[in-house]
């Protein structure tokens, strides 16, 4: 276990040197505007609560045609029908799951968002929280991929007192 976590940290700081080392491409006017996967993410917290909340035109305004989510670097899920069957799936199975906003760190590089966020979920009343950091690409204002790598608190009390706020 702890290898496993020392290989995904090793990934995510490789990913942020490369993020660091890219030219950033902010500016003013986007600073007040939140990101795509900033709005993505608004989006899917909401969708999440309801029945039929995640539907093709949802994630068609959030994503390509061929937009996809890697995980611990595995395709886990892509296009928009595998996007709204995937995460319908994930509803069904889960009490709740939250993508904690705003992120705890979050910038642009190029045609890139960097991020890390905390992900709360409950699924069969055990309340869990997930780190995530990792990158989003995007294409024509739209997402063509999230490449995330994650990690579960395993602190008791650091994921209670997180639920608590």
């Amino acid at each position: 276990m702890t290898t496993r976590f020392f290989k995904k940290f090793a990934v995510a700081i490789a990913l942020l040197v490369g993020a660091l080392s890219a030219p950033a491409t902010l500016h003013a006017e986007d600073a007040a505007k939140p990101s795509e996967l900033t709005q993505m993410f608004a989006w899917w917290n909401k969708a999440f609560l309801e029945k039929d909340g995640f539907t093709r035109e949802g994630f068609t305004r959030h994503f390509t045609e061929d937009g996809g989510i890697m995980i611990d670097g595995h395709m886990r899920v892509q296009g928009i029908d595998n996007l709204v069957a995937h995460f319908r799936g994930i509803q069904g199975r889960t009490d709740k799951v939250e993508i904690v906003l705003p992120f705890e760190e979050e910038f642009r590089a190029g045609d890139k968002i960097f991020t890390y966020h905390l992900i709360k979920s409950v699924s069969k009343g055990q309340q869990n929280l997930t780190h995530a950091m990792g990158y989003a690409t995007i294409r024509d204002g739209k997402i063509a991929l999230i490449h995330l790598v994650r990690a579960n608190e395993a602190d008791r009390q650091a994921v209670n007192a997180l639920f608590d706020k």
